[in-house]
């Protein structure tokens, strides 16, 4: 499009948004203008007097709860594969510091968590409980972070951010898994904080820092930053060649380390310096200096980008999200529908375009003929699923940002590229594994938040005092549409059609629309107020009911359901079963139950978690044999499953079982339908049956033979 028809749009789709504006707000009751005062003075206020105390009632009861989802019970998950080599390794670490210092290996990612865990172990043990507790710190400590940013924030999204960081499923069950994406998150929040709120003197450092610890704690610090100057090369061509406007992210920043030279040198050259301590172990491996920079890094993960190691949909972020952040989910097809009702003609013409294209590709293309096709499969899709998903978070990052940037809101242009970038990215990443799903929705609620509050603010709705009989009206009308929906996707099987929830959703739908009806075709007969049902506070409603559902949905991902396979979220989780065995054998080599300290040998996939569970008997733990023969001399041997052993591999004397070691779920997309991915979000229930890695436990039927 071309400056002028572009500005010709804006200020047209302005003036009429103006005037039906003007309008809406002459009929309101005037309490909306005064919540749009309130929000307009929010950056004026001070620490204490930004909440009401009624406010910082609420506020207080978020972040308690909050920690109460972290904090309670932080041992009770079995330890991850993955936790268990993070734990050991900062085990190693902790016991030898001169000699078994870290050694990058791009597998176990930067060495900032493994740092980290010899100060834990130091100040608390080596607990499973301690290990998770620097995680565990930064998530709660995150839940703070609207409150930091209330410059930007009124009170009111301020308290919602709070509670949906609080209450996230996704964000409680990362604060309780030992990992290095809190890390990350931390890294990123420092960037952030450096380019925005930081006083001047402060911004190089915490900018260099904050990407320092990003690059010493994980790899994606290079999807970042790649997001990063992506937008600001996008920023910068947009604002110089289409708004013809010379004041760019680029150029402010060019500005700056010129008028601040030595600054900057010595804020990056002591950022550099971090990273060499850190990489070379505080300067005993020269050698980890080099072998950070990324070369090794990028070679091993584009080796696993290609072969995709953890297959996934491409929409694997999108299940996740819309699975275990529902409200949220709820909120980003809501912001879709908002951001293109108001966007310029342009930019609807371009989402009409996309949609177009998505019910051609669903139409003409064959179910099972995605990954043959060799356009989708660079895209790495796997179904047809996955082509919407493609589309829609291909063409929205660019729309969104554009239409922010056309309108100056430069705030919410930032966000929206970033959360869109973002979930773009990480859903094209070859590897699907769950705890990448936090980015995007860590990049999501900024962006949310914003356009929300500045939504509302341009168009503001009395949602304290909404009619409640137009909202019954709509709670009905979405039940009797689920309803039908269910009924139309099981037509084929009659038998089905009026389930119990079909006819729960169905009846309820009907029973409330048709109440509703015909007692607002009374009140018309008689000439009577048309809200009988008088008003409701609709936005409180909604909020309690989110957050209501969130504290639910946290509480079955992180103790109901926590590690278990029909989790998508706990991938290749170890299993309860493994972690009781482990335990038992450790009392017993602990307390001698029989008389003697118990031997165990382990082999293959089993190795980790129980290298960690056996940290604490490492005289009576073995993973390698001198000679074949000594595998006897072991009460306890757990070996890698197979259906059948070769004569030999089983000793004598041994009574066999096998017993689950990690265990998944994988969704069956051909079995898909709306009721069950649903079903999912609300109760967690699979609709196909879960995988299992297993091992085979040996143990000895004679345990007298080994008492000495």
């Amino acid at each position: 499009m071309s400056k002028q028809s572009a500005h010709a749009s804006v200020a047209k789709h302005e003036a009429t948004r103006d005037g039906q504006q003007q309008s809406q707000s002459s009929t309101s009751d005037g309490r909306s203008q005064s919540v749009k005062s309130k929000d307009s003075q929010a950056t004026t206020k001070t620490s204490a007097s930004y909440f009401t105390a009624g406010e910082w009632a609420f506020y207080a009861t978020i972040v308690i709860v909050g920690l109460l989802l972290r904090w309670t019970l932080l041992d009770m998950r079995p330890y991850h594969h993955d936790e268990s080599l993070h734990g050991m390794y900062g085990r190693y670490f902790y016991d030898f510091p001169n000699s078994n210092y870290y050694k990058y290996d791009p597998m176990l990612h930067g060495p900032m968590l493994y740092n980290s865990m010899r100060f834990i172990y130091a100040m608390f043990g080596d607990s499973l409980w301690a290990a998770r507790t620097p995680v565990c710190i930064m998530g709660s400590l995150f839940m703070f972070v609207p409150y930091l940013y209330r410059r930007y924030l009124n009170s009111v999204t301020t308290l919602i951010l709070t509670g949906v960081i609080a209450f996230s499923p996704t964000m409680v069950y990362w604060s309780r898994f030992l990992r290095e994406d809190y890390w990350v998150i931390s890294g990123m929040l420092l960037t952030l904080f450096g380019f925005t709120l930081a006083p001047r003197a402060w911004k190089p450092f915490l900018v260099s820092l904050g990407i320092t610890v990003q690059w010493c704690t994980k790899e994606n610090v290079f999807v970042t930053v790649a997001v990063f100057i992506g937008f600001l090369a996008f920023e910068f061509c947009f604002r110089s060649f289409i708004l013809n406007k010379k004041d760019s992210y680029i150029g402010r920043m060019g500005r700056f380390v010129q008028a601040n030279i030595p600054l900057t040198f010595v804020s990056v050259a002591a950022s550099a310096l971090i990273y060499c301590w850190f990489y070379s172990a505080g300067f005993r491996y020269l050698e980890g200096i080099k072998a950070g920079l990324g070369g090794k890094a990028i070679e091993y993960w584009a080796a696993h980008h290609s072969m995709e190691r953890i297959k996934g949909p491409f929409n694997f972020h999108i299940y996740v999200t819309a699975w275990y952040e529902l409200p949220i989910f709820a909120a980003i097809l809501t912001h879709m529908f908002l951001f293109y009702r108001r966007a310029i003609p342009q930019i609807q013409l371009c989402a009409a375009l996309v949609g177009m294209a998505i019910l051609f590709c669903w139409i003409g293309i064959e179910p099972g003929s995605v990954e043959m096709n060799k356009v989708w499969k660079l895209a790495k899709l796997k179904n047809r699923l996955d082509i919407v998903g493609l589309l829609v978070l291909l063409f929205h990052a660019p729309l969104v940002t554009i239409q922010h940037m056309l309108r100056e809101e430069r705030s919410l242009a930032t966000a929206g590229y970033f959360f869109t970038a973002t979930f773009f990215s990480y859903s094209y990443l070859g590897e699907k594994v769950p705890w990448l799903s936090v980015y995007p929705l860590v990049f999501s609620l900024p962006y949310l938040g914003l356009f929300f509050q500045d939504y509302f603010q341009k168009n503001p709705i009395n949602y304290r005092a909404f009619p409640t009989d137009k909202a019954l009206m709509i709670v009905g009308s979405i039940a009797m549409a689920l309803g039908l929906i269910f009924i139309a996707e099981q037509w084929t099987d009659p038998n089905e059609w009026f389930s119990l929830e079909n006819r729960v959703f169905l009846g309820f739908g009907i029973f409330v629309v048709t109440v509703v009806g015909i007692a607002k075709m009374d009140a018309s007969g008689r000439n009577a107020d048309t809200t009988f049902l008088g008003t409701m506070n609709v936005g409180g409603w909604i909020v309690a009911i989110a957050a209501l559902f969130s504290i639910r949905a946290a509480i079955q991902t992180n103790y109901l359901y926590g590690g278990k396979e029909t989790e998508y979220l706990s991938q290749v989780h170890t299993t309860y079963e493994l972690a009781e065995y482990a335990k038992n054998i450790i009392d017993e080599a602990t307390y001698e139950r029989h008389g003697f300290k118990p031997r165990v040998y382990a082999t293959g996939e089993s190795t980790w978690p129980l290298t960690w569970y056996f940290r604490n008997i490492p005289n009576e733990y073995r993973f390698s044999l001198k000679s074949p023969q000594e595998i006897s001399e072991f009460p306890y041997i757990f070996l890698s499953w197979k259906e059948k052993y070769d004569p030999g591999e089983i000793p004598e004397g041994y009574i066999q079982r096998r017993i689950n070691l990690r265990g998944w779920w994988v969704p069956d997309f051909n079995q898909i339908s709306f009721k069950k991915f649903f079903r999912y979000a609300i109760n967690h229930y699979p609709w196909n049956s879960s995988g299992f890695s297993y091992a085979t436990l040996l143990t000895a039927k004679d345990m007298e033979r080994f008492r000495k």
